[in-house]
Parts: structure tokens; sequence; C-alpha cells
């Protein structure tokens, strides 16, 4: 049976950067904020008020979702490349899982079947999904132990793409560096 993403998450849009950082009177501090290439995330530090509400940091357990196309998920855990207490914006929204495994909702929200869910809620020019549109998601959620053996095989099958990826790289390199030596080294 199909479930709504609402019904098995809490969802909560980021903060507004501008309230908490530009326009921020108070006392400031040093914060790492979350931001998001074409599908790769990362953090970049910001001076980011002090007191900021601890509901849009990033925590053990979380999924971030941007809300902007390509619309993709990380999960908050020991394999993220983003860790915990990183500052989430309003271009993601925090999902917190209820009795679903993270990692596997983070690749369930990076699978064709949300992104074609996402297809028919995007609008404008920039194809912007709202936090309205995420909590419609529809999921058939397996079993926890059915969640935890796909996550174990999904991971490998990351961990393959990734050496894969580095190994172009370097082949890049290696023709860089013959056509380079047919050159005198230039």
């Amino acid at each position: 049976m199909k479930v709504s993403l609402n019904q098995i998450a809490q969802i909560s849009i980021g903060a507004s950067l501008s309230r908490y950082s530009k326009k921020y009177e108070g006392e400031k501090q040093k914060t790492d904020v979350l931001y998001c290439t074409v599908d790769e995330f990362y953090t970049k530090e910001g001076d980011i008020a002090k007191d900021i509400d601890s509901k849009y940091l990033t925590q053990k357990g979380d999924v971030v979702l941007k809300l902007s196309e390509p619309q993709v998920a990380v999960s908050i855990d020991g394999n993220s490349d983003i860790p915990e207490n990183v500052l989430v914006s309003s271009k993601f929204v925090i999902i917190k899982p209820i009795d679903v495994d993270s990692t596997f909702l983070a690749e369930l929200l990076n699978s064709s079947i949300a992104r074609n869910q996402i297809q028919k809620f995007s609008e404008g020019v920039i194809k912007q999904i709202k936090k309205s549109d995420v909590e419609k998601l529809k999921f058939e959620i397996p079993s926890m132990e059915e969640q935890k053996k796909y996550v174990e095989i999904i991971q490998l099958i990351n961990k393959e793409i990734a050496l894969q990826k580095k190994l172009i790289i370097e082949n890049r390199n290696l023709k860089e560096a013959i056509i380079q030596e047919t050159q005198g080294g230039e």
C-alpha cells in the first residue's frame, strides 16, 4: 500500500538565510551552511544568528531534499558527506522519517519513482517544488528489515559508482599527460 510522505515523516522548510544572516541585528557566529550544486551537496561557513533554532540544523537520521531542479536528497548519517549541525536554508526541506530508514528514504527520493511524481508538481522556469508537494509524494515502504537489506546493496553500488568516477578522472588525467608529453611537456 502506498503512503504519502507526510504520513511517514515530519517535513519542514529550512531557514531563511537573509533573516538569520544579512538582516539579523543580533549576535552572530560562524556556522556551516548547506548548499548544493546541480546534484552534489557541500557546506560553506557563514555568519549566522547565534540563537538560531536547532530545528534548522541537520541531525542524524534526517533527509534533506533540494526543492529546485534537479531535486536531490541526502541522508544525514555516518556515510554522508554532510555532518550534523549544518544549517539548512529555505532552498531545502528537512525530512525526519518515522519508522523508515533515512538512507532508504533518500535513495527513494533520488529515484525515477520520485522524479516522475515531482515532475507533475514542478512549476516555473526554474523547476521548483513546494513543501506541500513533497508531502504528497507517495511510496511503497517495505519492512524495516527489507529496507536495511536494500540499503546495504545500494551502498555497495554507490561505492562502485564513486570508484568508477575516480577512475574516469584518472584516465582523463593520464590521457592529458600523454598529449602533453607529445608536445614536449608544455
